[in-house]
């Protein structure tokens, strides 16, 4: 997504905001400042640049409460993986100061899914100064998730269709991620650990019976997640290394990414995700993503896997390994095994890797 010129981050093409509810109740209420003095300067002192939670409760208290234990505000998804893994995220340590200077950024405020871009995307209004209910699909969602979720959806993958719901529907991601996004009240270690995230169940529960006249299904349900037979080859990143450049900007290097299939072991098995057989997404962080800060700040990096639970945005209806039972059934090279995996992360993904491949039919 191309930058904006600084001018066009904050200029504002018309004034029509001026007329809606958030217009009427003037500057001063979100942005603080003084509309009564007579000089720039002096309107200016204590001005807030990107109102988020404190200007918006004023109106909007109970959603702000919830967005205070959202992913979003909390960031707890990386936070709990850094700590699983023997992380020390205390307050002055090397690992909080790496997470601060390369994680932290993507904490989000509320204007920047309501209102502009995304800081990590260099900010900038996205309609004027028009408060959007529905965040953009292309200036906000995909913003900050494109490089994997965002073009396996569109199809910008090269020889990888897009989703089928936004080939057949053009459905943005409101469609299926709502009010959850703002938090359920509860601090969640990831986005799976709450039972309120959207489901492929919630749209397609009549196929998912036994009397639904489906063999597939039939055979199938509850044992493996919509993905293996519905998703296809998705990116999975490598070798993330995090540190300062030389004026002290943080910045970062990683391995090729790579779109790979994979289906192992459930690694989140519950009663909400009973799967034997799910499909891995491998992320980038390896034992020395953070090694500029320090030595060994993951010392229990095998205690978590690499390869994990993953939702593909990129559902076709029919797929390479659902075309018949043997396309799947008996094909090494869709499962997960140790010869797919680093030498150096066997250890932490023995949970995941598939010893004994289903037998074909």
């Amino acid at each position: 997504m191309p930058p904006l010129e600084e001018w066009e981050k904050v200029y504002l093409k018309n004034t029509s905001f001026l007329e809606d509810a958030h217009g009427k109740v003037g500057c001063v209420i979100c942005h603080g400042g003084d509309s009564s003095a007579g000089e720039k300067d002096d309107a200016h002192v204590g001005i807030i640049a990107d109102p988020s939670e404190e200007s918006c409760a004023i109106c909007h208290s109970e959603i702000t409460l919830l967005h205070e234990t959202s992913l979003h505000a909390t960031l707890s998804g990386f936070m709990s993986k850094l700590e699983a893994r023997g992380g020390d995220l205390s307050e002055g340590s090397a690992l909080d100061e790496a997470f601060n200077n390369h994680c932290q950024q993507c904490h989000t405020t509320c204007g920047q899914c309501h209102i502009s871009r995304p800081d990590e995307l260099g900010g900038g209004l996205i309609s004027s100064h028009v408060i959007k209910a529905t965040p953009s699909m292309q200036y906000n969602c995909v913003a900050c998730h494109g490089a994997r979720v965002g073009d396996e959806y569109l199809g910008n993958n090269t020889g990888i269709p897009a989703d089928v719901h936004w080939t057949q529907e053009t459905m943005t991601c409101a469609r299926c991620h709502g009010q959850e996004l703002h938090g359920t009240g509860e601090i969640a270690s990831d986005r799976y650990s709450n039972t309120v995230s959207v489901k492929c169940e919630d749209c397609h529960a009549d196929v998912l019976t036994d009397t639904a006249g489906n063999p597939q299904h039939e055979q199938h349900i509850g044992d493996l997640q919509c993905q293996v037979c519905h998703s296809v080859a998705y990116k999975n990143c490598y070798g993330c290394h995090v540190a300062l450049d030389e004026e002290g900007l943080p910045c970062r290097t990683s391995e090729p990414s790579q779109l790979q299939f994979e289906i192992g072991y459930n690694p989140i098995q519950s009663a909400d995700r009973p799967y034997k057989y799910v499909v891995l997404r491998h992320v980038p962080t390896c034992a020395g993503t953070c090694d500029y800060y320090g030595s060994n700040l993951m010392p229990d990096f095998d205690t978590v896997s690499t390869w994990k639970y993953a939702t593909p945005h990129n559902i076709q209806l029919h797929t390479p390994q659902n075309e018949s039972c043997n396309s799947c059934h008996g094909n090494e090279d869709l499962f997960l095994t140790e010869d797919d995996i680093l030498a150096e992360e066997r250890e932490a993904n023995r949970g995941v890797i598939v010893i004994d491949i289903p037998d074909p039919q």
